[in-house]
């Protein structure tokens, strides 16, 4: 008996300490087995080592509490709570607290609250939400504010809603957004100093409504300006003549300079200004058009017929190591466009000049990106020199090239896709181009630039510096919509007739991260997430069965596991 006594006695002393030795290990060790398919519980190895470098505390206050929130926001205020659990796993510095707006007695109190919020740009969301049969109407505010070494950032969590897409499809894009919104609101506070990028203007370049989606997404990141050339050699570069010795200092003004779709020509002075952009280390992305096709043109007739593109681009683009064909592609994997049926009608047929591309790969910029939508795209041939190429996009499979001048007929949206004619497959339509590049001007400075050789011009990057061409200048343009107060933006990438939002977007956002240096944004932007849905019908249907089930059936395994348990010490016992 005294044994049995002692063996229970080092039993139950030999399970406590494995308890609180487990507790010591597991309080310096993480460890988190992600089951889930879209890896939602794993964080990006670039915010691992930024949670890792805060040095000192970090603060998240959530604004989504209480506990009357309706069941979809309790599951967005919970993910928020477990991204945030994993966060502090990383680094001790990461503290937060959740806030209930609407946790006031005193309503001039909760009315100051409100007005405190908005001030600083968190919006409240209206939500209606239901409870045994009474509707109820209240605001949430799905929103965060982040302090840090002093400063402190605003931050919307949840997404912008669009037509036609249900609160649960919101909150779920959300979810995804919520690694990048806190990692990037962290980057923009520990970061002393704003990258600047630029957009170029002059040239017959997207305006300001084409481009609202991308800027205001950019804003809070970096200083974003419009750059307007009109042959100003210091548009893009600072320049400082040194007093004693007359030599001269130049400073690029952007660390990326965007072109998006230039129309008309550029004079050799601004390819010169832009050239030597380049070979003091900026970084360009270029989004062209090589030729000047658009639907507009098809509006009141059948056919137009679409050309090359005035833009004096070509020569330069060769000596960077790339050309954009004079072609445009049809590719079979490709959006549709409405267009009247043979009922009288109007339905979505495939439109081979608006390509769809699928990234394959493997470059940070377009990993895990999602589809993307492009208009009337040209191929992208790449020049032996020795600038690294890397291809970012490409067509299908299955691609028929039209070679300029392109007619292009409505009629060309009934082509029956056969393998003689779209017998092209997987042409670059997005390159990377990285390392030391050549002056366009090195051999031929002209006397008409012979002020400006003297102004430190050079001849080759003394360091290795990027840039990124697509052959598709409305990549980047975001469509606009009319209506009695005016004309509106849509989001980028998002197609009206479909109701889908394509990844252009966040291709935008991942090369201009890149070229800015900002890579841990790029691994922290969204991964899809999906949807589980309760079956509703089915949930009211068996309410009774499923809430009986959640009460007895727990009890019951605890009572047949204590019934085991008991079996085998009696009949382990007895026989002593």
């Amino acid at each position: 008996m005294n044994n049995i006594r002692r063996q229970n006695i080092l039993g139950i002393v030999a399970v406590v300490a494995i308890l609180v030795f487990v507790n010591i290990i597991s309080s310096f060790l993480f460890t988190r087995f992600d089951l889930t398919s879209e890896k939602r519980y794993t964080l990006s190895e670039s915010t691992k080592e930024m949670l890792r470098d805060l040095d000192e505390e970090a603060l998240f206050r959530i604004y989504l509490d209480g506990n009357d929130l309706p069941a979809e926001y309790r599951r967005f205020r919970n993910d928020i709570k477990n991204m945030l659990d994993q966060f502090r796993a990383y680094s001790r510095n990461v503290e937060y607290e959740f806030v209930d707006p609407n946790g006031f007695k005193n309503d001039e109190e909760k009315k100051q609250f409100y007005q405190m919020l908005v001030k600083k740009g968190l919006t409240p969301r209206p939500v209606s939400s239901e409870n045994d049969g009474v509707q109820k109407q209240q605001m949430v505010y799905p929103a965060m504010e982040v302090s840090y070494k002093g400063r402190e950032t605003a931050v919307q969590l949840q997404s912008a809603g669009i037509s036609g897409r249900s609160t649960d499809e919101i909150i779920n894009t959300s979810v995804e957004n919520l690694e990048y919104n806190f990692v990037t609101a962290l980057h923009r506070l520990s970061r002393p100093v704003k990258a600047r990028v630029g957009f170029l203007l002059g040239h017959g370049e997207l305006n300001n409504i084409d481009l609202y989606d991308i800027q205001m997404s950019l804003v809070e990141d970096y200083t974003v300006e419009n750059v307007l050339l009109d042959r100003n050699i210091s548009a893009l570069t600072g320049r400082v003549q040194n007093m004693t010795d007359s030599s001269v200092s130049v400073n690029n003004k952007y660390d990326v300079l965007v072109v998006p779709k230039p129309l008309t020509t550029f004079t050799d002075r601004d390819l010169y200004v832009i050239d030597q952009f380049v070979m003091y280390g900026g970084k360009v992305i270029w989004l062209v058009d090589a030729l000047d096709a658009d639907m507009d043109s098809l509006q009141d007739k059948p056919q137009s017929f679409a050309t090359r593109l005035p833009t004096n681009l070509e020569e330069m683009f060769f000596n960077y190591g790339f050309r954009v064909n004079s072609d445009l592609v049809m590719d079979y994997r490709c959006r549709g466009i409405p267009m009247m049926g043979a009922d009288n009608r109007m339905q979505l047929v495939p439109w081979y000049y608006f390509p769809t591309l699928v990234p394959n790969s493997k470059h940070p910029i377009v990993r895990n990106l999602d589809v993307l939508k492009t208009d009337f795209i040209s191929s992208i041939d790449l020049i032996n020199n020795d600038i690294d190429k890397t291809v970012l996009l490409t067509t299908s499979d299955h691609v028929h090239i039209k070679n300029a001048p392109v007619n292009i007929q409505l009629s060309d949206a009934m082509i029956q896709v056969d393998e003689q004619l779209f017998n092209r497959s997987n042409l670059p339509v997005a390159v990377l181009l990285e390392g030391r590049f050549q002056s366009l001007f090195r051999n031929r400075l002209a006397s008409a630039f012979s002020e400006l050789a003297e102004i430190a011009y050079k001849p080759q990057c003394d360091e290795p510096t990027q840039m990124i061409v697509v052959s598709d200048g409305d990549i980047i343009r975001n469509g606009v919509g009319i209506s009695d107060q005016g004309r509106y933006p849509y989001p980028l990438g998002y197609d009206r007739y479909t109701n889908v939002e394509f990844a252009n977007k966040s291709f935008i956002l991942n090369a201009i991260n890149y070229l800015a240096g900002d890579e841990a944004m790029i691994d922290a932007r969204p991964r899809s997430i999906a949807i589980r849905r309760l079956d509703v019908a089915k949930v009211k249907e068996q309410r009774g069965y499923y809430q009986f089930a959640n009460v007895v059936y727990p009890v019951l395994i605890v009572l047949l596991l204590a019934t085991i348990v008991l079996s085998i010490r009696y009949f382990r016992f007895k026989s002593k």
